[in-house]
This record gives structure tokens, sequence and C-alpha cells, in this order.
């Protein structure tokens, strides 16, 4: 590894945990006198790690509150008094279960009242319904059999006229040929003329009449139609009945109901009281999530699907799962909705759902959290400073080899993998479990020799 790069990242600001869950990194610090070359010598206080295997966590470390993921609010528009309440703070509830009642008796009355006058109002409407419907029925069976009387009459009257136009235009053309031997005189002829014209004239006014009988019976069992229809819309939408079922409603209302399965998490209502306006608070324990804020500097680490260790005061070191699924695209805003800069922490909304339910998670808990942006397992790690750099840029360590009273400190070259802020892995050949490395590489040299001192605590 390059040398400047190692100094860069071993030099990278601390802002993340080491978790060993596999295996438990034990520093045995010891302290031994290194000679130093030369004539040279000192005794110093020097500690070592001795190698296992363990598993590293880079992880960014915040805090939150534990909140439900469906909060509801009960609110009640009646203005009746509460009568009874049946919960109290922390008990839990199905929904649809009663949470209070208020006290209905003068809507009791009302409803009495209201419903003797809808059913007066409905024997009227159907008396008038009944009626609509057999005019109807009935104009509607005359015109199609073809029985209506204005009908008939007409039809008749076009008939009469009909027969007359004929007699009287034979008469006409007889007497005109009569005429011509001097059978007829010219009276007579003139006569017959006029009686053809009058029976022509009588005729026409009675088709018209006839089409004027039809449209009418048409139009007559389309008006029927018409007042059946409002008579039946008159009755199905009765104010009488519209007024009944909202007061029924507001009854109904009147049993203050749970909307959802959780826990009571606040409780307004007070016995007496009118109960209009927010009545309870009611959230679902099952579904947690916390709220939490990742600074400006670790907001690029964060991700969706990221787990999450999560501890609380109450449960102490107790581990819960968790999970990120939302972080905010954009810093946190002012009430205004522009982004606060008043401040010079830039922070991002951050959410983590809790994955599994517990009865030890209680809402409006604090918790911590850690979000696991890199994980290794099974891995030899040192503390950072165990590595350094040599001449040759690469990347090295010192081991502590031979027995106690003849140790020596050994330059070894390791391959640097992942770093959290205090530990970093290492590789290589001679590293084994077991293996004694040196905490501090500043502090030795290769083939320095090293005796045990005064152990230190």
């Amino acid at each position: 590894m390059d040398k400047s790069k190692l100094l860069k990242k071993l030099r990278k600001p601390k802002r993340t945990t080491l978790i060993a869950a596999l295996a438990v990194v034990v520093i045995g610090i010891w302290g031994i006198t290194a000679l130093l070359g030369g004539n040279k010598s000192a005794s110093a206080n020097v500690a070592h790690t001795k190698l296992a295997k363990t598993e590293l966590i880079n992880s960014v470390d915040v805090s939150g509150s534990i909140k439900s993921k469906n909060t509801q609010k009960v609110y009640s528009t009646l203005s009746y008094s509460v009568k009874e309440i049946y919960v109290n703070i922390g008990d839990k509830v199905e929904a649809g279960e009663p949470l209070a009642q208020l006290d209905t008796s003068s809507l009791e009355l009302d409803i009495a009242q209201q419903r003797s006058t809808f059913e007066a109002s409905q024997k009227t409407g159907t008396i008038n319904l009944e009626s609509k419907k057999r005019i109807y029925e009935d104009t509607k069976k005359q015109y199609e059999n073809g029985m209506n009387t204005e009908l008939l009459n007409a039809e008749n009257s076009l008939k009469s006229a009909e027969n007359d136009l004929t007699t009287k235009k034979n008469t006409y053309e007889n007497n005109v040929e009569s005429y011509k031997f001097g059978a007829v005189s010219k009276q007579e002829l003139d006569q017959s003329e006029a009686g053809y014209k009058l029976a022509q004239n009588t005729y026409n006014k009675a088709a018209a009449s006839l089409e004027a009988a039809k449209i009418k019976a048409a139009q007559d069992v389309k008006t029927a139609e018409a007042n059946y229809n409002s008579a039946l819309a008159d009755y199905n939408n009765d104010s009488q009945k519209i007024a009944l079922d909202k007061l029924e409603k507001n009854l109904a209302d009147a049993t203050i109901k749970a909307p959802i399965s959780g826990v009571v998490t606040a409780v307004y209502a007070e016995a007496g009281s009118p109960g209009n306006g927010l009545l309870f608070v009611v959230e679902d324990a099952e579904k947690l999530t916390i709220t939490t804020y990742v600074k400006e500097y670790d907001a690029d680490k964060v991700k969706p699907g990221q787990m999450v260790n999560i501890k609380t005061d109450a449960t102490e070191d107790e581990l819960f799962a968790g999970q990120v699924v939302r972080i905010s695209p954009a810093s946190t805003k002012t009430a205004n909705g522009t982004t606060d800069t008043s401040n010079t922490t830039v922070e991002f909304e951050t959410e983590v759902d809790i994955l599994e339910p517990d009865d030890q998670l209680k809402i409006g808990m604090n918790a911590r959290l850690n979000i696991i942006i890199e994980k290794k397992a099974d891995v030899y790690s040192v503390p950072y400073d165990a590595v350094s750099v040599n001449n040759q840029g690469q990347s090295i360590v010192y081991i502590l080899t031979g027995e106690n009273g003849r140790q020596r400190m050994e330059e070894t070259v390791v391959e640097v993998g992942m770093m959290t802020d205090y530990y970093t892995e290492i590789s290589g050949e001679g590293l084994a479990d077991g293996v004694l490395v040196v905490n501090n590489a500043a502090s030795a040299g290769t083939g320095d020799k090293a005796r045990p001192g005064a152990a230190m605590k």
C-alpha cells in the first residue's frame, strides 16, 4: 500500500464503532524494556495485542426515540357530554373496541320523535307513489293497446268524415255528368259541389285531430311516467328519512371506538365534559420505528436496507434488530419549509424500522442505534497505531518473537483491509492465533530486544 494513502487512511476522523461478535480481541498490556540499539537503552511500557479472529463492524452511531408507524388520533364532532370512559393509558385495544360512551339520552328522544314523523311521511309517500304508479301503468297500457279514449274518438271521427266525403264526392261527380244532359239543374249541381267541399274540409280536420290525438296519447304516457319517477324519488329521498338517518348515525358515533388495534397512549376525554374534539390517541405497538438524524459527513454512507443494532437504557445491553427504511434526500427543514441554515450542523432525517416486536420496547423510549455500514467476520485486527509503513511503502506491524526474557520485535509485512475508528484488519504470512503484535509501531524497531517488566493495568 502507498505510504501516503495508508497514513491518510490512518488519520481519518473517528466516527464509527467496533463491535466484536464472533471473538474477542484481547489486548495484553505488558511492561517490557526495549534495548533501542547502540549505547542507548530505555525502559518502556509496551502494549501488545494477542491475535484472535474477530468481527469488525463499521457503524454510524445515532440516537432517537421509539414511536409507532401507525398513530391514530380519535376525534368526535358530537357535543354530547362524556358519560363513561372504558380505557386508561397503556391499555391494549382491538380495532372497533369501545373507548368511551357519550350521553345520548336527549339524542334518543330526538330519534323517537323523528322516527314518528318519518313513518307518517312514509305512509303519505306510499299512497302517493302507488297512485302515480297505477296512473302510469294504466296510461301506458291504454296507449299500447289502442284503447285511449281521445284517440278512439278521433279515429271514429275520421272514419265518419271519410265515408261522408266519399258519398259527397260521388254525388257531385254524378251531378256534373247529369248536368251536361240537362238531367239536373244548375242549382242542384252547385249544391252538390258545396256539399263535396264541406265534406273534404271536415275530413281534413278529422285527420289532423287524429294526429294530434296520437301525439297527446304518447305525451300522456311520458307525463305519467315522469310523475311516477318524481314520486319514487320523493319517496326514496324523503327529507324526514335523511334527518332520521343523521340522528341514528350520531347515536352510533356516540360510542367512541378504537380505529386500529394497538395501545392507548393518550386519554383526553373527561367524564362530564363535552365529547367533541380530540379524545384519545391509539398507536400500533407491533409496528415500531425510530426517527433519527444523521450528520452531514455520514449521510453518504447510510442507505436504505442497512441493518441496525438497537439498544435502550431500559434494556441495557440487549440488542434489537432494525433496518434503515428511509433517509431524507435533503437536510432538515425549518417550520416554513426552507433548509435550516441557522445551525452549522447539517443533519438528514432517517427512519429505522424495528424488525421484530418486543414487549420490552415501549413507545417513547430513548434508543441508541448503530447503523452497520460495513461488516467483516473471522479476521485479524489490531489497533490503528499498530500498523505503519516502511521505506519500501509496505504496510508493516511488529511481532514479538522469542520467549520471556529473550523477546524481539520483528517487522512483518501485512495487507491492510477494513478499517474502523480504532482497529485495522490485517492479513499476511506469519499471522496466526496467539501471535503478539505491538500496539504502537512508532515505538518499536526491528531486532530490538524486549524483556518482561511489571504488568500494567
